[in-house]
């Protein structure tokens, strides 16, 4: 029974199921997690550790021996396996079905929400940076195939003199397009769109947001209504405000819900504000392109690098506003209101926008100075928007 306990091989450790994978070639993919295990469960990894006794076994003695071999004379010896009472066969796992084990313990275990990760393990994940690029990425992606395929239609028909622009059908495909932004953030809240999370999404922190949200709101009322000699012709107080509720709503303040709230968030986890700023309102302008192509849009007799230099600085003064308050709806507020005013009041004094321009400047200067985290604007959850 020695000589046949010798000639057979021993039940390989941790360490030899390693060097074996490694000579295999497929250690690298799972180098992490098993530095990982090794951290978490030590005692697995021990070559000194001697395998359990098999009780109730005629071999049992010589597998004990066997196991506890010295770790350099078991590393000259091959897997193999015995035979127990019963004579049925005890194999050694082969090194596929113990990579096979450890990609289902991967896959179920170290990827589920309530397992505590290793400190290898976590510095295996993605850089925050990464995965703000692949929620910006997507939310650009979504918007763009949203929007441009409505106003390229728009402008080709309207071009071609097929349909108007203010026709039902002309206003139902440029309303599409409109609500390409919030489609796409309300696409990325965390855990799927739902009524009470896209409205926590919408009207989170409008209490703190409320003196920023009114300082912003009352000062370019106040000083563009100066600066104007009243409403547009055949405009009256209560159509103005039938003008605010569709900004708000259908036409400039929904699209607050995506620029502001996902976009220049999570731009800013790479870039430093301002920088995000700029970079969300050349995205914006560029956004609107298809306007100047469609007939009947008003947009013909202003410049587009002007509009995407006003589109840079409100992103400004939009985007300081949601980071002192992490209010959305402040934003679509904001923006609705500059859409109603440019639109309703025939303006005279320059002297006055201008003034208008540099308070909210002003304003936003000090918004920033006063700032959240941006951890705390994104509801405290540092991976958000989910991935």
């Amino acid at each position: 029974m020695k000589a046949d306990a010798q000639s057979r091989k021993p039940i390989p450790t941790g360490e030899q199921q390693i060097e074996h994978l490694k000579q295999k070639g497929v250690f690298f993919v799972l180098h992490t997690e098993m530095e990982a295990a090794r951290i978490r469960e030590p005692e697995l990894f021990n070559p000194t550790q001697p395998a359990p006794p098999l009780s109730r076994s005629r071999d049992a003695p010589a597998i004990t021996a066997r196991a506890t071999m010295r770790t350099s004379e078991m590393k000259t010896q091959s897997p193999s396996g015995s035979r127990g009472r019963a004579g049925a066969r005890i194999s050694n796992p082969s090194p596929w079905l113990s990579l096979l084990c450890m990609v289902i313990y991967i896959s179920v275990v170290e990827t589920s929400p309530n397992h505590r990760r290793s400190r290898v393990s976590y510095r295996m994940k993605l850089p925050r940076h990464y995965s703000g690029l692949r929620t910006s990425s997507r939310f650009l992606l979504t918007t763009f195939l949203i929007t441009w395929p409505a106003w390229w239609l728009n402008a080709v028909l309207t071009s071609a003199g097929i349909i108007d622009y203010s026709s039902p059908i002309g206003t139902a495909i440029h309303t599409v397009g409109v609500f390409g932004p919030t489609i796409a953030g309300l696409s990325l809240i965390p855990g799927g769109f739902t009524l009470k999370r896209g409205l926590a999404f919408t009207f989170g922190g409008l209490r703190r947001s409320l003196p920023w949200t009114a300082a912003f709101l009352v000062v370019p009322l106040v000083l563009l209504t100066a600066a104007s000699d009243g409403l547009a012709e055949g405009l009256s107080p209560i159509s103005a405000m039938g003008v605010f509720l569709a900004a708000l709503m259908v036409s400039g303040g929904n699209e607050e819900l995506g620029w502001r709230a996902v976009l220049e968030p999570e731009l800013e986890r790479r870039i430093p504000f301002f920088a995000a700023c700029l970079a969300t309102g050349a995205i914006w302008g560029l956004w609107h392109l298809p306007l100047w192509f469609t007939q009947g849009a008003g947009r013909e007799t202003t410049p587009f690098l002007a509009f995407v230099a006003l589109a840079v600085l409100l992103s400004f003064w939009l985007s300081a506003l949601y980071r002192a308050g992490g209010c959305a709806f402040s934003c679509c507020l904001l923006h609705a209101l500059a859409n109603t005013l440019i639109g309703v009041l025939s303006l005279s004094s320059i002297s006055l926008v201008i003034a208008a321009a540099l308070a909210l400047t002003g304003l936003s200067l000090a918004a920033f100075r006063r700032r959240l985290p941006i951890e705390e604007v994104c509801g405290g959850k540092p991976e958000w928007p989910a991935p």
